[in-house]
């Protein structure tokens, strides 16, 4: 497990459908969060599968919930790249 730069809390770095790394807070959170984690046993790294919205994750029978870090974290700004 890491800890976030800025704020400390901890975090798990995780890769999108996209091939992006995202920080996500270590913790579920089954009523904010949108994203969906799966175990990849061969690389024991984690997927995400993210959602518009909480609803929508839920809708879809997710079992655990997780929220984006930079959607938690007060100093996310300093970490944004420009795309």
């Amino acid at each position: 497990m890491a800890t976030c730069r800025s704020c400390r809390a901890p975090i798990v770095w995780v890769e999108t459908v996209n091939g992006k790394a995202m920080p996500v807070d270590a913790e579920p959170d089954d009523e904010r969060g949108n994203v969906a984690l799966t175990y990849v046993g061969s690389t024991g790294s984690y997927l995400a599968d993210v959602y518009a919205d909480n609803a929508a994750a839920r809708a879809d029978d997710t079992p655990s919930l997780y929220t984006s870090h930079f959607a938690t974290c007060e100093h996310a700004s300093q970490h944004r790249r420009d795309t």
